[in-house]
């Protein structure tokens, strides 16, 4: 629960940025159980620009298929449905928040690379240990941070001293969140989720991301969210000055994710690491496709 203050001042903000159309109706549609490809192929078509930035995706390195992507029908077949829903969801969400006014005070660019990092190495940590979320830990990983967004838009002055302090001082933002805000950049994204109607399992490994034990469900999802967060903070693109380190042993998202995943004990930890260089350059690709 927001505290009552914070929560009344989101209920008062009505340009809160919303979805592109196609993102919605995708986010619905997936909710259905019955949606079919041509369905979803018939979404995607209304927005030519979303459907441009797709096939480059899938032509790109970032996807790394053999042949050409040369419509939609095409990458919907290869990539499945749920891959293309979960892009097209990525993309609306870069180029919807990407127009927002800057703050002096809050790196833009290297927020969404760290965004964008966390996902391609969360998309490539499910992937080796095994755990198939349908491209979910791609999207989830893309919002984790999303209520920093929504700090550094309309609680400026508050988010300011947060960063100002957190980097003073070498604690966690998270930590002067709850000093300053009596909440966190967690609780408020999975407000903007339930305002949007995003599946709960993402919403969920948002506002856990920190605390992943405290996941009530999707404690797998969570915990690849939290150990690919830490991994981009680790490789230098992040916000939280007090992550230098990782001790599998001692962390709670590992602990929990060896419940779900017995090839987490056979994972090459350095070999993973030293992999992190490719994902953030997939990052970058991501970025540059979804602005072009």
């Amino acid at each position: 629960m927001l505290p009552t203050t914070i929560a009344q001042r989101l209920s008062k903000i009505d340009n809160i940025a919303t979805l592109p159309h196609v993102a919605t109706e995708i986010l619905s549609m997936i909710r259905s159980s019955n949606t079919s490809m041509r369905q979803i192929a018939r979404v995607i078509e209304q927005d030519p620009s979303i459907t441009a930035k797709l096939l480059k995706i899938a032509n790109s390195p970032f996807w790394g298929f053999p042949g050409r992507v040369d419509n939609l029908q095409r990458a919907l077949v290869l990539l499945g449905l749920k891959q293309v829903s979960n892009i097209v969801i990525g993309v609306s969400l870069y180029t919807t928040f990407v127009k927002l006014a800057p703050n002096p005070e809050f790196d833009r660019e290297k927020f969404w690379l760290h965004s964008i990092g966390t996902s391609q190495i969360a998309r490539n940590l499910a992937k080796q240990i095994g755990l198939n979320f349908h491209g979910e830990e791609f999207v989830a990983s893309i919002l984790h941070d999303i209520g920093k967004i929504i700090l550094d838009q309309f609680f400026a002055e508050e988010f300011t001293e947060i960063l100002k302090n957190a980097h003073m001082h070498g604690d966690s933002v998270i930590t002067w969140e709850r000093k300053v805000l009596g909440c966190t950049h967690a609780d408020i994204g999975a407000w903007l989720l339930s305002h949007w109607n995003f599946p709960p399992s993402i919403s969920a490994a948002v506002h856990f991301h920190h605390d992943p034990e405290r996941a009530p469900t999707y404690k797998d999802l969570v915990s690849v969210v939290r150990l690919s967060d830490i991994f981009c903070e680790m490789w230098g693109i992040g916000f939280d000055d007090d992550i230098k380190t990782f001790s599998p042993s001692d962390d709670v998202a590992w602990r929990i994710l060896k419940q779900h995943s017995r090839a987490l004990n056979d994972l090459d930890f350095e070999r993973f690491l030293f992999q992190i260089d490719k994902e953030m350059d997939k990052a970058r690709m991501f970025i540059e496709i979804a602005k072009s």
